[in-house]
């Protein structure tokens, strides 16, 4: 049980530290729009950003980015290094053939971790992958990532299939308003979703 505890804990941490990190990728994005995006534009989804790191360098932070420049900086990624990069770290592990099989299976739980800690729940139902993690001394998940299908299957299947981000814009749609990911963990708080 304590492999497990430690696991979970390794886990948050993770999760935490990448979700705090999105903010600092999204500010260079930015910068790289040549015509800024109307907010009155038709059609035009934007992602929100919101941080607050009260023992960060930068406490607060706000990111608005229309979906449409970041379709510019996903294009101009070359997807099999990305996925190459991805997999270095598991060299034994199909990640998109994993996905793939994750994708066929009903509603499922895949990783519950309950400990004095914290509760760490992983699971998909028909539309969303969800991470939920409830750590002590909250009364609810004080985690909580909700990712539509739709995304995993842009990252993972790409490569191998003929998936195009305007498509994936089409399906967030019917989602919007859509909050991607809340994260409040000691000082820290982060939202980041969708809207039009």
């Amino acid at each position: 049980m304590t492999t497990i505890k430690r696991k979970g804990r390794g886990a948050l941490n993770l999760l935490a530290n990448g979700i705090l990190a999105i903010p600092m990728l999204a500010i260079p994005l930015l910068a790289m729009t040549g015509s800024p995006v109307s907010a009155a534009d038709k059609n035009v989804i934007w992602l929100h950003v919101e941080v607050n790191d009260q023992a960060g360098e930068h406490q607060k932070v706000k990111v608005n980015v229309p979906l449409s420049l970041i379709d510019i900086v996903v294009d101009s990624i070359d997807k099999r290094e990305f996925m190459s990069n991805l997999e270095e770290g598991h060299p034994s592990l199909d990640i998109p053939k994993l996905w793939r099989e994750v994708r066929k299976m009903n509603g499922s739980d895949f990783v519950t971790v309950e400990s004095e800690k914290e509760h760490v729940r992983v699971w998909k139902d028909n539309e969303f992958f969800r991470i939920n993690v409830q750590e002590e001394g909250y009364s609810e998940p004080n985690i909580e990532v909700k990712l539509p299908l739709a995304i995993m299957d842009y990252v993972f299947e790409s490569r191998t299939k003929d998936l195009n981000f305007e498509d994936l814009v089409d399906q967030l749609r019917g989602h919007l308003p859509l909050t991607l990911v809340t994260l409040k963990h000691e000082e820290n708080r982060v939202k980041i979703w969708l809207e039009d």
